[in-house]
């Protein structure tokens, strides 16, 4: 049965893979760009897992993520998870992971010159000039609050394609994120892979380390893609969605001042889902 599974993983990670360099992958929105991946350019592949749904003392008929996890983070535990181990396409969370190494690795006075190729692409989240002059500040807003995929591919251009990708590969791996694969900035390629677990580890170090980030994501601002912005005990988060993935949704709640952690992956109602999951943990 194992190796049927493996089988059944690797045609099917063959089957995502195709459908990238064929240009075939539905786009985010009307604002994302098309990005084709260059596989060649790193030894990572993406670890695709068949479904195993795990036991719950909690699933509610209406919620209709595929995988979920609620988190209370002064503890060190999830209060509860659905699978947690499913892989599953990223989508635009990984630009959490961009807006990370962006500050790491790009001065944050640095000047950053957006290319025509970033933006003669699909929509105009943001609306970048080709040949404009940016902030990392302004691209950074661009891209966490509009999730702009300009925005992600000037970055990477700015700092070097090959380098950016690796060095995303890099920080998830420092962050432990064993699980978690990345193959573009903006995670239009289903082949951008993670769990709800290795989310957790990201969001963990953003605290830590660059709040700023969810502060950013918090802002409310014509455009804005997270359903919960605006509410007053949003921390912050980020959305993500290709056909692939369907919905996903991270998000930070202060409740009664402890930090409330909900990670919805593959939903038809992330909002909705986040929400049932938010009145039910905080009521019990």
């Amino acid at each position: 049965m194992c190796g049927m599974n493996n089988q059944n993983s690797i045609i099917f990670a063959g089957a995502v893979l195709a459908a990238v360099l064929l240009g075939n992958i539905t786009r985010e929105s009307p604002s994302e760009i098309t990005f084709e991946p260059k596989i060649e350019n790193t030894s990572l592949v993406a670890d695709v897992k068949t479904v195993s749904y795990s036991d719950t003392i909690f699933l509610p008929s209406q919620l209709t993520a595929h995988s979920a996890l609620v988190k209370d983070m002064a503890a060190q535990e999830p209060v509860w998870t659905l699978n947690p181990d499913q892989a599953w396409p990223t989508a635009s969370l990984a630009k959490l992971v961009t807006a990370v190494v962006a500050k790491e690795k790009i001065d944050p006075g640095q000047k950053i010159k957006v290319s025509a190729e970033a933006v003669a692409t699909e929509g105009e989240a943001g609306s970048l000039k080709a040949d404009g002059v940016y902030l990392l500040e302004d691209l950074l807003k661009t891209l966490l609050i509009l999730s702009s995929n300009d925005a992600a591919t000037a970055l990477m251009e700015f700092y070097g394609e090959t380098k950016f990708i690796q060095a995303m590969n890099l920080k998830a791996q420092a962050m432990r994120m064993s699980e978690t694969r990345f193959f573009d900035p903006s995670g239009l390629s289903a082949i951008n892979q993670s769990n709800v677990k290795d989310l957790e580890k990201l969001i963990d170090y953003i605290i830590k380390y660059h709040p700023d980030i969810l502060a950013i994501t918090k802002e409310k601002k014509e455009g804005s893609t997270h359903p919960f912005v605006g509410k007053a005990n949003f921390l912050g988060g980020k959305t993500g969605f290709i056909d692939e993935a369907n919905g996903n949704l991270i998000s930070l709640f202060n409740n009664g001042g402890r930090t409330l952690l909900i990670i919805v992956l593959g939903s038809e109602d992330r909002a909705k889902d986040t929400q049932i999951l938010y009145d039910y943990f905080t009521s019990h």
